[in-house]
């Protein structure tokens, strides 16, 4: 796992609400796929592990828009 701690805003798929969070580590899957470890700001409930898919979770850029 490489450790991180990059903000996203985060499509969860039980909600389909967007949230502002961070990925605090990424690590490739041994078939390839990217996965990251996520945690949503308001209300989350916890990390979660999940494939990191940039149409559910989009990076924000560090110097702001």
């Amino acid at each position: 796992m490489r450790w991180a701690h990059r903000p996203v805003e985060g499509q969860l798929p039980d909600t389909n609400a967007w949230l502002l969070g961070r990925i605090s580590g990424w690590w490739a899957a041994a078939a390839g796929e990217v996965w990251c470890r996520l945690r949503t700001l308001s209300g989350g409930d916890g990390p979660r592990r999940c494939p990191y898919d940039p149409e559910s979770v989009r990076l924000v850029p560090g110097a702001g828009i």
